[in-house]
């Protein structure tokens, strides 16, 4: 047998190398593994993972460990040490469902949760962030069939919780069920949506997007012709974004959507509560969307509505909900320039007319007379017939002159300072002498000028309306 020249077997040496080094990169450089769930073996101080896995994977290799909802940076490397699929051994695998792998068991790996995604380096983002969603899918949803444990909800984000839902919600989508069954995933929906209201209002902050005409967060309704029934507005919803979501995808967000904002929660973790209860009891949105359209949740499940129950009828705090909400949808449009639009705004002002005769407004006052002094105990009061006063009146339309009234103290406090008083002003109390100027503040666009023609056409409208529904 000839023997291998020492430079030519270098040589050999190396090109074998190198096409190890290329297969290492072609079999192993891509696995990327959805957690479904581990389980402890402390007496060999190891990790059995559940999870599935995109790519191929081979004992020994090297994978790197992130949980998306947090960010993408790896936070471990970890060594496969054993590798397992329907209930055998193998060396190697590619594209399971359910696989096991072994791997010590690390402190860092105390963050390991559902949902968190193993991968070989260079594996990219978009990847990651798919094994992810799959596996809360696979975990939460295929697996739990919605239900989700004590342990589980400590675990969750944010995320993790609007994730489950709009993939629960999904599921429920493609498949036919029973009432029985219906009434069931109802149920475990509605669970879910609890589960992202907790995380959501122990968040750090959350972004809204808000209407550069309203200052206020944008209002998302879509129209719907449905023929001899006539149209149909689904419930405004507003529109929020986890920071990992927002910072994901901020580009993408800003071409589409001017402004965005953050939101920040108080110490007291009231921050965005309020911010919440604001945007649904003030302005009248009877919703949230969750970084994408694909699920919702309604305002009564995020922020209990205010309960007024035994407060004299003086003390309830004065807020309009019902007119503001297509204020708001008709001064966020701009001047309508297609037939869509056109049909749209007239929509908003058939529902707005509809409610505007129902309403009761706060009317500015500055007091030079016959006044109460201030005090802690009660913010309202019974005016003296001898008591005098200021009206912030104005030149307004077609030679009348108008008085700015407002849906909220919010807005009154948006034009007139401390000084400033207020009394309320049932909707036509004044309108034979003054027209109404509504939430006539700095974002002129959210306000509405209502004559006392308009006013008398909403009231008929509104009547006709009730003597339908009567009858």
């Amino acid at each position: 047998m000839g023997e291998i020249n020492e430079e030519k077997q270098w040589e050999f040496l190396i090109f074998k190398k190198t096409e190890a080094q290329k297969t290492t990169e072609e079999t192993k450089g891509d696995a990327c593994l959805g957690v479904l769930g581990f389980f402890p073996m402390k007496e060999k101080r190891e990790l059995l993972i559940a999870a599935t896995l995109e790519g191929s994977l081979t004992v020994g290799d090297r994978l790197q460990f992130c949980n998306p909802d947090q960010g993408m940076d790896a936070l471990e490397t970890v060594v496969v040490k054993k590798l397992s699929c329907q209930n055998e051994d193998v060396n190697s695998l590619s594209d399971e469902e359910l696989v096991y792998l072994e791997i010590d068991m690390l402190p860092s790996l105390d963050k390991l949760k559902k949902g968190s995604v193993l991968y070989s380096p260079g594996v990219d983002e978009k990847k990651r962030l798919s094994s992810y969603a799959y596996a809360l899918y696979r975990a939460f949803v295929t697996i739990q069939e919605g239900k989700v444990s004590d342990e589980d909800y400590q675990n969750l984000s944010l995320d993790d919780s609007i994730e489950i839902l709009q993939a629960f919600l999904w599921d429920c989508r493609q498949k036919s069920k029973s009432e029985e069954s219906n009434q069931e995933n109802t149920c475990k929906s509605e669970l879910l949506a609890e589960i992202v209201k907790d995380k959501l209002l122990e968040a750090d902050s959350i972004y809204a997007v808000y209407s550069e005409n309203t200052g206020e967060p944008y209002l998302f309704s879509t129209t719907y012709d449905r023929g001899d029934e006539g149209y149909l507005c689904t419930d405004p919803m507003i529109m929020l974004f986890t920071p990992r979501w927002y910072h994901q995808y901020k580009e993408a967000i800003e071409n589409q959507l001017k402004v965005v904002k953050r939101i920040e929660n108080t110490e007291d973790k009231k921050g965005i509560e309020n911010f919440l209860g604001t945007a649904f009891y003030l302005n009248g949105a009877l919703g949230a969307f969750f970084n994408t359209k694909e699920a919702s949740i309604s305002s009564s499940i995020l922020v209990q509505k205010p309960d007024f129950t035994g407060l004299p009828e003086i003390q309830v705090p004065v807020m309009n909900p019902d007119i503001v909400r297509w204020m708001l949808l008709m001064g966020q449009m701009d001047r309508p320039t297609t037939e869509e639009e056109e049909l749209n705004y007239k929509l908003y002002y058939k529902f707005f007319s509809m409610a505007m005769p129902k309403a009761k407004f706060l009317l500015p006052i500055n007091a030079t007379s016959g006044f109460p002094e201030p005090s802690q105990e009660s913010n309202s009061h019974v005016l003296e017939e001898s008591a005098t006063f200021n009206l912030p009146t104005r030149e307004g339309k077609n030679g009348r002159n108008s008085v700015s009234v407002f849906t909220d103290w919010k807005r009154l406090r948006m034009v007139f300072d401390e000084n400033w008083s207020a009394m309320i002003e049932n909707a036509g109390g004044m309108i034979e002498i003054f027209d109404y100027a509504i939430n006539q503040t700095e974002y002129y666009k959210a306000g509405v000028y209502v004559s006392d023609k308009a006013f008398k056409e909403m009231q008929q409208f509104s009547e006709e309306l009730e003597g339908r529904a009567k009858g």
